[in-house]
């Protein structure tokens, strides 16, 4: 059993009237299957990246790495997430269904990692 301990900040001092200081931490428990940072280039069609019969809840990490090409993550058949250029994502996924993956156009390349919490 393993400890993943990830932090969100946000910080602003123009995005409403108020100024944003907002940080957060949790501590996850990890003790299934690890896929350690990897990429992967895509196309404009489908890659399951994680398919939901392999993995149980998980925690997923994504970021495009390309500089002007979106990507769009869909679970299941519909588009959930769209990642512009350089947009990242973390987030609990509980692996009823596929994460697919798509390049808007072009082939930008997809940095992900998974860590299955049971």
């Amino acid at each position: 059993m393993a400890t993943l301990t990830p932090t969100l900040t946000l910080t602003s001092s123009d995005v409403s009237s108020d100024s944003l200081a907002l940080s957060v931490t949790d501590s996850l428990t990890v003790s299934g299957d690890v896929i350690s940072p990897s990429r992967v280039a895509l196309t404009t069609g489908d890659l399951t990246l994680l398919a939901a019969a392999t993995y149980g809840t998980s925690y997923v990490y994504l970021k495009n790495t390309d500089g002007s090409i979106a990507i769009n993550v869909d679970f299941g058949s519909t588009l959930s997430v769209k990642l512009s250029a350089g947009e990242f994502a973390f987030f609990p996924w509980e692996g009823s269904q596929n994460v697919v993956v798509a390049a808007a156009s072009g082939t930008p390349v997809l940095e992900y990692a998974l860590f299955e919490a049971a």
